[in-house]
C-alpha cells in the first residue's frame, strides 16, 4: 500500500490551549516521538527554530496563534503521509474538539462559503461564518451550537452541498 502525500490541517477552536497540552495531544494523537514534533505561536517560529538545523524535518509541525470572536485559536499542522494515514482531517477535529472541551471548525469539501464545526461532544455541524481581522462570527448552522444562542439556525445548509 502506498503512503498518502504529507498535507495540512487548519482550523480554529473555541479554547486557547496551552502549548504543553498541546504538545502531549500531538504526540498521542499522531503515536510520534518527542523529536518529530514542533510545537510553537506562530509570532514565535523563526525564534524557536534558531537552534535547530536547517536539515531538521519534522514529522509534525503545528502553529497557533490567539483570534477573537466564536474561537479563540487558529491552528496550522503540517504532517508527512504516514500521519495522514494514521489520523485524518475529520478525525483530528474529533479528537482535538473532545480532548480540550472545545468547537473545532474545519473545511474539507463543503460548499464555499461553509465550514464544518465539529462540537465538544464529537458531534458537527455545517456552518456559515463571517471573518474579519482575525476575528470568527459563525451567524447559521445546521443545529444549535451551545453556548451560542445568536447563531441561526438553518437546516436547509446541509442541502447546499
Amino acid at each position: 500500500m502506498a503512503e498518502s502525500v504529507g498535507t495540512g490541517y487548519d482550523g480554529l477552536s473555541s479554547r486557547l490551549v496551552p502549548e504543553i497540552e498541546l504538545r502531549a495531544f500531538l504526540l498521542d494523537c499522531f503515536g510520534i516521538d518527542e523529536p518529530e514534533l514542533f510545537v510553537g505561536h506562530a509570532d514565535r517560529t523563526a525564534e524557536d527554530l534558531r537552534n535547530v538545523p536547517p536539515d531538521v524535518v519534522f514529522a509534525a509541525f503545528f502553529t497557533y496563534w490567539q483570534v477573537s470572536g466564536h474561537f479563540a485559536m487558529g491552528f496550522d499542522l503540517g504532517i508527512e503521509g504516514r500521519l495522514v494515514d494514521r489520523v485524518g482531517r475529520r478525525e483530528f477535529a474529533e479528537r482535538f474538539a473532545i480532548r480540550f472541551d472545545a468547537n473545532v471548525l474545519y473545511g474539507d469539501t463543503e460548499p464555499p462559503g461553509l465550514w464544518t464545526v465539529i462540537l465538544n461532544d464529537g458531534s458537527r455541524v455545517l456552518a456559515a461564518m463571517d471573518e474579519e481581522d482575525e476575528q470568527y462570527l459563525l451567524y447559521a448552522a445546521t443545529a444549535p451550537v451551545p453556548g451560542l444562542p445568536e447563531v441561526r439556525v438553518r437546516e436547509d445548509l446541509w442541502q447546499l452541498r
